[in-house]
């Protein structure tokens, strides 16, 4: 077996296949790797509220890092272990500054269970482990003056536009926002645009390697699993970093790729690394 004590794997284009579910060869894969005593990491964009997917392995006992990294969250016990929060006064300044430099921008706010969005905010992410009608149930919508007045405790900002291109509308944010926080993007070029913002120096690569560290666990010995740029921090961590063969194509030319996420590639290179 090779040196690996950890496996940290994006969920959407990663370990899930295109229906949005785990397949059960992917979580055999994930269940044997944590029979062998390695520390599973689920590490994803998602909210707390997009988890349900991740039952078939739950018996694994994975950590959960979710909102690319601003939190950390017990499975099992259903809580927030530890939480990176944005504060609202920069998010005001920040959106300010966005909205003046891109102009079409869109608002909204991750707030644990909860999503707060500008009244003219229509953007969801389909997939196969929720409803629009769950969607609606948690959603805050109003003037954005309002939804920052009455914002709680913020893991992620997110700002969309209908019809930049995401890789473009990334580079020119991250000229706006100045290091004041992180920004990445998990979609691909001819869908909408949607940035997302975390508290600055958070993002799934630092929250990882918090809970290595934990461990005793050196990036050498870390294995990760991407298709996004949202995944780029944490793949250039890891010491055997594994691309998606659907991933990003700037992540493509730089790390070994990997079967798709519909072939199954996550739990192939796992069992690769099981011997």
């Amino acid at each position: 077996m090779s040196d690996v004590r950890l496996i940290a794997t994006d969920l959407d284009g990663t370990l899930l296949d295109p229906s949005g579910r785990i397949a059960e060869a992917e979580a055999e894969a994930v269940r044997a790797a944590s029979q062998a005593g390695i520390v599973v990491v689920v590490a994803t964009g998602r909210p707390l509220r997009w988890l349900d997917v991740l039952a078939p392995i739950a018996d694994a006992d994975p950590l959960v890092v979710a909102c690319n990294g601003a939190v950390v969250y017990d499975l099992h016990a259903d809580t927030v272990v530890r939480s990176h929060t944005l504060d609202v006064p920069l998010i005001g300044a920040l959106a300010h500054d966005l909205r003046g430099a891109l102009p079409g921008l869109l608002f909204a706010l991750e707030e644990g269970r909860r999503f707060s969005t500008e009244d003219a905010w229509a953007y969801h992410l389909p997939d196969a482990s929720r409803s629009l009608a769950q969607e609606e149930s948690v959603t805050r919508r109003g003037a954005w003056a309002c939804v920052l007045a009455e914002a709680g405790d913020v893991v992620k900002f997110l700002a969309l536009h209908p019809d930049a291109d995401p890789d473009d509308l990334l580079a020119a944010a991250t000229d706006v926002l100045g290091g004041r926080a992180e920004v990445t993007h998990s979609v691909t070029a001819g869908r909408r645009a949607l940035l997302e913002m975390s508290a600055p120096g958070i993002s799934k690569a630092a929250t990882i390697a918090e809970l290595a560290a934990e461990r005793g666990i050196t990036p050498a010995q870390v294995a990760a699993f991407g298709d996004m740029p949202n995944d780029l921090a944490m793949l250039e961590y890891a010491g055997m970093p594994y691309v998606m063969a659907n991933g990003h194509p700037a992540l493509l030319e730089r790390f070994a790729v990997i079967g798709s996420n519909a072939e199954g590639g996550v739990g192939a290179q796992i069992r690769r690394l099981l011997g």
